[in-house]
């Protein structure tokens, strides 16, 4: 599929002597781009990444705060 997007001069120009060196095509090189950054930004994976590192490390806070927290959420709809 075609489509025609307008960006920064800077990042175009940076992008095609990206792609020069590299070797990848001007529509593989975006493609790629835009794949790892809904990769790395979808709402649901930031929050696995988020879930999964607060299972295997402490948030730092303190007992009753954490606590509170969870007290004051809980009758908050999600």
């Amino acid at each position: 599929m075609k489509t025609a997007i307008s960006i920064d001069k800077n990042l175009f120009d940076e992008a095609e002597k990206y792609s020069r060196v590299t070797g990848l095509s001007r529509s593989k090189l975006y493609c790629d781009a835009i794949k790892e950054f809904i990769g790395n930004h979808s709402p649901d994976i930031v929050t696995e990444k988020l879930n999964c590192y607060y299972d295997k490390n402490e948030s730092g806070l303190d007992v009753d705060v954490k606590e509170a927290a969870f007290r004051l959420l809980d009758g908050e709809d999600w």
